[in-house]
């Protein structure tokens, strides 16, 4: 068996590809050990795993779309994403005070691309940015006010409380109803030019979870009694998380950051998406 090699030009190496442990990620993460034994799986939160990418411990990773924009040698593999069109359960932000009148929200430290679509979400209604704090992926920052009037929870941490009695507000929803966009939270970014064996056995791993996601979302519910029963997870998988990356999530990934433009002019407002494309030699770059 020849030796990987997962940049061009690079040493002789085991690629590292860096994957999530949510629900919603399964379908795209659990099959990759099962495809392809030629690479180091490194399973981590999405926030670590965007810095890992970012200093070069990774070579592809399933990262928050927001990090798309941090290097210029990034590129997007196409195909598959994470996103929802619509209400998704696991972007929620609780607590009893009204939208229009908060003023401070506990975050958890996973939680990178929902954080800064809660600041565009206040920026699309005019009002002013709310003051944020690092706290529990619980809901026991509302009993202290000085922690946070609302609890922004994401992943498997929202699923978790969705029974709560708390009233919630679905971020998913919030956007869809302001943009018409569905939102991106998540797709394969490459630190630069790597081998097609790599791009098509990630397709692949997609292909197998994405076909196998109701025996995906059963054994989720076996190894986490409590969170969701298996019909709520059947659903979130089958109909709340969309995996296609296609025009309508590049487009809604083209305005997102057009919009974090406006919040913080260290962005570029000249960039764009760019996928990796197949050349002759049998690297993706």
């Amino acid at each position: 068996m020849p030796q990987p090699v997962a940049r061009i030009g690079a040493p002789t190496v085991i690629p590292k590809i860096g994957s999530i442990d949510f629900l919603n990620a399964d379908p795209l993460c659990q099959k990759l050990a099962e495809v392809e034994s030629r690479w180091e799986i490194i399973a981590d939160l999405p926030s670590v795993l965007a810095n890992s990418l970012r200093m070069g411990d990774l070579d592809v990773a399933l990262v928050p779309q927001v990090e798309a924009c941090r290097n210029e040698n990034y590129k997007i593999l196409p195909g598959y994403c994470i996103s929802c069109d619509g209400p998704v359960g696991s972007i929620l932000l609780f607590g009893d005070k009204p939208w229009d009148q908060l003023e401070k929200v506990s975050v958890d430290h996973a939680s990178n691309s929902s954080v800064q679509l809660l600041s565009v979400l206040r920026h699309l209604d005019g009002l002013s940015p709310l003051e944020l704090k690092v706290g529990p992926s619980n809901l026991s920052a509302l009993e202290d006010q000085e922690q946070g009037e609302s609890v922004l929870l994401i992943g498997d941490s929202a699923l978790e409380h969705a029974v709560s009695s708390v009233p919630r507000l679905d971020l998913g929803m919030m956007w869809k109803e302001r943009t018409g966009l569905p939102f991106v939270f998540a797709f394969w970014l490459s630190r630069g030019p790597i081998q097609d064996w790599i791009v098509e056995s990630i397709r692949k791993t997609a292909q197998l979870g994405l076909a196998d996601r109701t025996s995906i979302a059963e054994k989720y519910c076996q190894k986490n009694p409590g969170i969701l029963d298996v019909p709520a997870a059947v659903d979130y998988l089958h109909e709340k998380i969309r995996y296609d990356l296609g025009e309508p999530q590049i487009e809604a990934i083209s305005e997102f950051h057009r919009l974090r433009c406006e919040l913080d002019n260290s962005l570029d407002p000249g960039w764009k998406p760019e996928f990796l494309q197949s050349s002759e030699n049998g690297t993706w770059s």
